[in-house]
C-alpha cells in the first residue's frame, strides 16, 4: 500500500467534485484521511486561513521540509495522485 500518511483530503460529503476524488482514491486503493469541513468548523477555518481558499476538495500535503502545500481542483488532485501512486 502507498504511503499516504502525509496527506489529508479536505472535503464535504455532498460535494460532487469531492466524490470524484474519493472515487479515484478508492480505485487506486489509497487510504488518505478525510477531513469533512462541512462538519468540522476548525478544519474549515484551517482550510481558509492556511490553504487560502474555502474551496473543496483540497489535498493537504506535508513535505519532507515540514512545509505544507494545499492543492485544489479535483482533476489536478486526481492527476497528482495517479502520478504519485499510479
Amino acid at each position: 500500500m502507498a504511503n499516504t500518511t502525509t496527506y489529508q483530503l479536505y472535503h464535504k460529503e455532498y460535494c460532487p467534485y469531492c466524490r470524484k476524488v474519493r472515487s479515484a482514491m478508492q480505485k487506486m486503493n489509497l487510504h488518505i484521511p478525510l477531513v469533512d469541513v462541512g462538519r468540522d468548523i476548525e478544519a474549515w477555518d484551517e482550510l481558509n486561513q492556511k490553504g487560502g481558499k474555502g474551496m473543496v476538495p483540497c489535498l493537504r500535503m506535508e513535505k519532507p521540509d515540514d512545509s505544507v502545500e494545499w492543492m485544489y481542483e479535483s482533476d489536478d488532485i486526481i492527476h497528482f495522485l495517479r502520478n504519485e501512486f499510479g
